[in-house]
């Protein structure tokens, strides 16, 4: 990843690379959809083939329980139609979702569906550093027909 803002700057959203509006094509993401707090994209590291974070957009928050309680249940609602539309397009054996925001310290969830022939299979996905990690990209119009996939289930 390229080098980030301080960690108090990102914090405080005053330099929060969530927050800044990337284009639908960028160097990290696909855009898939907005969908009623947030915005589903397909990242292009597609080790787990499907991969996607689910970002809260409506402000800068850092954790759940920033969230008003109408937020909460909106954003869970669009998580759950996020990992529908996305099980509907690539068919997992099984579904992770992980919060964190160690890196970018903005509300978003990891959306990772995993399969039984998958590097990682029964173990987490974050064991090694990012260098030592299994990354597969695909082609331009394999994104594209995948970002479709799932907008369709959407």
């Amino acid at each position: 990843m390229s080098e980030l803002p301080s960690w108090e700057d990102m914090v405080s959203g005053a330099n929060c690379p969530m927050c800044t509006e990337l284009p639908d094509v960028n160097q990290f993401n696909y855009k898939v959809a907005d969908l009623s707090v947030s915005r589903l994209l397909l990242e292009r590291e597609q080790t787990y083939p499907g991969y996607c974070v689910l970002m809260f957009k409506e402000r800068h928050v850092t954790g759940l329980e920033q969230l008003t309680d109408e937020e909460y249940t909106a954003f869970m609602s669009d998580l759950r139609q996020a990992a529908k539309a996305i099980t509907a397009a690539v068919n997992p054996d099984h579904m992770n979702y992980a919060t964190l925001g160690n890196i970018i310290p903005h509300l978003h969830y990891h959306i990772i569906p995993r399969t039984e022939n998958d590097p990682r299979w029964r173990g987490p996905v974050w064991t090694t550093t990012p260098k030592e990690m299994v990354r597969m990209e695909l082609e331009d119009d394999e994104y594209r027909a995948l970002v479709e996939r799932i907008k369709r289930e959407l």
